[in-house]
């Protein structure tokens, strides 16, 4: 391997290595984004999509790694180094680290799974490469998933279960108005006060106390109402990750960066003498 050989594929490392530290820090807006479900708001979609988009970026550096680095252990390495820029982005902690180990393990098995294709075929496209994405895909996902589920259920472990304190104003506000307008005027700001009260109580203690068995099980349907859409989307836009890499590997081309080969292999075969 020459000096050139080597900045290349540091560049192209680094940009693995980016594409990881970005996910990570998307993981960690995700781990806390459990404050935006209640209600559902634009907030949380931006950062859903935002997390589709670090996933993205990973897909297309990925694919580009698993398809040029020649031996195979220099693109273990660089997913390695992904792997560490991502815990790097998140923070560290101990489950945030085995989350990292996997997300290692996932980029090794896609780089060995398009490597494996790559020999069995005959001419290079990068259909090839992203043929194994679906898989990285979803593993990148459900690490992001685990994440959120690992930071809400401590949540809930350690403060209960509750609406958020500007959804139970929103509500108490909407029904203590309809109930203080159906009173004389003179009234209806006292009443409108008792009910305001009385609703936020409701809200909190009495919905604590009634979630309290279940509040266990409220993490896992969270993460899987956020997963099962995000799933769906990562399908639909399969294409877009895909038509990236594409221009990705035609500017590399241009740039002279990387270029085609033609390589002639010797097969042994059984023939008659």
């Amino acid at each position: 391997m020459s000096l050139k050989w080597s900045l290349k594929a540091a560049l192209l490392t680094a940009g693995l290595i980016a594409a990881g530290y970005y996910f990570g820090t998307m993981c960690g807006r995700v781990q806390s984004a459990y404050v935006l479900l209640i209600p559902p708001s634009r907030p949380l979609l931006v950062v859903l999509v935002r997390l589709l988009l670090s996933i993205g970026m990973v897909a297309v550096a990925a694919g580009v790694v698993a398809s040029l680095f020649r031996p195979i252990w220099i693109g273990f390495i660089a997913f390695a180094l992904s792997a560490a820029a991502m815990l790097l982005g998140w923070g560290y902690s101990t489950p945030r680290a085995l989350l990292a180990v996997a997300y290692a393990l996932s980029g090794i098995a896609y780089c060995q799974m398009v490597h494996q294709e790559l020999r069995r075929r005959v001419d290079f496209t990068v259909r090839v490469v992203a043929e194994g994405q679906a898989l990285l895909l979803v593993a990148l996902l459900a690490i992001a998933m685990a994440g959120f589920y690992l930071s809400y259920s401590r949540q809930v472990q350690s403060e209960g279960f509750s609406i958020p304190e500007r959804y139970r104003n929103r509500i108490a506000d909407e029904v203590s108005n309809r109930i203080a307008s159906a009173v004389p005027e003179m009234f209806r700001e006292a009443i409108r006060t008792a009910a305001h009260q009385q609703l936020q109580g409701l809200l909190s203690d009495q919905f604590g106390r009634t979630v309290k068995p279940v509040e266990r099980y409220i993490p896992v349907v969270a993460a899987a109402l956020l997963l099962l859409p995000l799933l769906a989307a990562a399908y639909v836009l399969t294409w877009v990750p895909i038509m990236v890499l594409w221009v990705v590997v035609l500017a590399l081309r241009l740039l002279r960066v990387v270029k085609v080969t033609t390589e002639t292999i010797l097969v042994r075969r059984l023939v008659i003498s």
